[in-house]
């Protein structure tokens, strides 16, 4: 799976786009456990088939994450 391919299908986001990303208890249900904005740098497949984002972020315990569609809750941020 190409990665606009998995950008149309999976995600509504593509590469580059700003996104809040909303992690909730129960993926897209339950309370939120962590929120955050952040450019997505790459969509792609894992070796388990599953399309996944990741983004950078932005305070030093991890250098990124990778996040499947159904592990949390996307919104495009418009760039000003």
């Amino acid at each position: 799976m190409s990665s606009e391919a998995a950008a149309d299908h999976d995600f509504p986001f593509q590469e580059g786009d700003t996104v809040l990303v909303r992690a909730r208890e129960n993926g897209t249900s339950g309370t939120i456990q962590v929120k955050f904005t952040a450019e997505c740098v790459d969509i792609s497949e894992n070796p388990a088939g599953t399309a996944v984002a990741r983004f950078p972020m932005p305070f030093g315990v991890m250098n990124s994450v990778t996040i499947r569609p159904y592990e949390a809750e996307f919104e495009v941020v418009e760039d000003d």
